[in-house]
């Protein structure tokens, strides 16, 4: 049988995407019950000898840089887009398109994040046959990834890696960024990409109320 779909991409594109947001948020919520998010919460701390954002919740604590210019939310943002960490651009060109980084911490379903990504995409592409993907030029340090572009002509982008933090971890990561209308201009690809490799897993081994 084959694997069902999981609900990391599909629930934040159905949250962004405004021209079927009704539609993606019954896909995402009512018929998969694919891998399962971590705890959301989680309150950043900045060690300076890190220098990044330390965010914890039950069974996870990693480490993210927050880049200049854009500032990161653990608390009501993270939430309303079903993720541990948002960066979110100062730049009002970047706001208008709803330019937002997210990272979410996931229940390791395989060590393979190319397994992981081919089967989001199969079944997105059963569900909405006009989306497109296209290879992302990107990469972590330290850790196995797989990345793809997913794209509706001229509506929305979204820029996704699925990162494995190693045989240790128990979880692993999704880390995207969305925008509307246009691709990503090289400076938002760019900032993606310095989250992306300042990503690290730092424990498993951690408790949280």
């Amino acid at each position: 049988m084959r694997k069902k779909p999981r609900t990391i991409l599909l629930n934040i594109m159905g949250i962004i995407r405004h021209s079927i947001l009704v539609l993606i948020v019954g896909f995402c919520c009512c018929s998969f019950d694919g891998q399962q998010s971590a705890t959301y919460g989680g309150k950043p701390a900045v060690d300076k000898k890190m220098d990044g954002l330390l965010v914890y919740g039950k069974g996870f604590l990693f480490n993210a840089k927050e880049p200049v210019g854009w500032h990161g939310d653990t608390d009501e943002i993270a939430r309303y887009y079903h993720a541990n960490l948002v960066f979110i651009p100062d730049d009002q060109t970047s706001r208008a398109a709803h330019v937002t980084i997210r990272i979410r911490v996931n229940h390791k379903e395989t060590t393979d994040p190319s397994e992981d990504m081919q089967t989001d995409m199969s079944g997105y592409k059963e569900k909405y046959p006009e989306v497109r993907f296209s290879d992302l030029a990107v990469s972590h340090p330290k850790y196995k990834i797989c990345a793809k572009l997913f794209y509706f002509e001229n509506d929305f982008y979204e820029y996704v890696v699925y990162v494995d933090p190693g045989a240790d971890a128990k979880m692993n990561f999704s880390v995207s960024m969305s925008k509307n209308s246009k691709p990503a201009t090289p400076e938002e690809l760019k900032t993606f990409e310095a989250v992306l490799e300042s990503l690290s897993w730092i424990t498993g081994d951690i408790s949280s109320q």
